[in-house]
């Protein structure tokens, strides 16, 4: 055999190796798996430990038969309650599937949601919401509901008005929870009492790279955004956000950016 020979079969057999390794990368970069985040906040407001699970942006995607995977991540974390922060169904796609999460999870635990913008453009929002409720789930539209010792406000993804000053004028009693699905408006959300704001939106930016890019683009943040998903302290130094990633599988792919299921643990301040 000739080092000819020899050099052609080294360079195909190194070409094939490369093209392993990057269809390993593509394959972990764009995994949709369910990913369980996990926060803990300590206060003296509550006496009893509590734990949310937050779901966001599912836009009717499919998480096998009857939504078993997903349901199954959920049952795991044992919440006292749900929270279901916009972007749930959408306008392009059937409602089956979210019709079917929903349902499913409201026989099991307290639900509350609130719209997003794609429910708003989908041109049926009142049908929408008259679904979620037939489902079982308690529609938040700028009121607030007491679940133990904390307290839950809504308010739907552009209204912030009325809206927003009830949930504002409710808030300081209690351990406060707003549910807003959008997390660009943290101007809006510092400085009125909130403890911890939920959001989603961003889809954790889309596009992400371990510790280089916490994402590439979210929508009414552009690119790099500040709050694609995560934990963040605001301005004031007393509001915590969280903002999920989100659970939508759809036609742009998830890079790094796997979807999730947000556990947040409010825990009582020990004495």
């Amino acid at each position: 055999m000739t080092k000819e020979t020899k050099k052609s079969k080294w360079e195909k057999r190194s070409t094939y190796i490369i093209l392993g390794w990057l269809l390993i990368l593509a394959a972990i970069a764009c995994d949709v798996g369910i990913t369980v985040p996990r926060y803990e906040f300590v206060t003296d407001k509550v006496s009893e430990d509590m734990r949310i699970v937050l779901l966001t942006d599912f836009h009717s995607s499919s998480y096998g038969a009857n939504q078993q995977v997903l349901l199954d991540v959920v049952d795991k974390q044992q919440p006292d309650f749900i929270l279901l922060a916009g972007d749930i169904m959408e306008e392009k796609r059937p409602h089956e599937n979210s019709i079917e999460l929903l349902s499913q999870l409201a026989e099991k635990y307290p639900c509350y949601y609130t719209t997003g913008n794609h429910e708003e453009w989908s041109g049926e929002v009142d049908n929408i919401k008259k679904i979620v409720d037939e489902c079982g789930v308690e529609i938040l539209e700028g009121e607030y509901v007491d679940f133990a010792e904390i307290r839950i406000c809504g308010v739907e993804n552009s209204l912030y008005g009325e809206q927003y000053a009830n949930c504002v004028n409710a808030a300081g009693e209690k351990f406060t929870v707003l549910m807003s699905h959008r997390p660009d408006h943290v101007d809006l959300y510092s400085g009125n009492n909130f403890d911890l704001v939920v959001c989603g939106h961003a889809h954790g930016g889309q596009v992400r790279i371990p510790f280089l890019l916490n994402g590439l683009y979210a929508p009414n943040q552009g690119v790099f955004p500040d709050y694609a998903g995560g934990h963040y302290t605001l301005a004031d130094g007393t509001t915590e956000m969280v903002v999920s990633r989100g659970l939508c599988k759809n036609i742009v792919p998830r890079v790094f950016n796997q979807p999730e299921v947000v556990v947040i643990d409010i825990a009582a301040e020990n004495e």
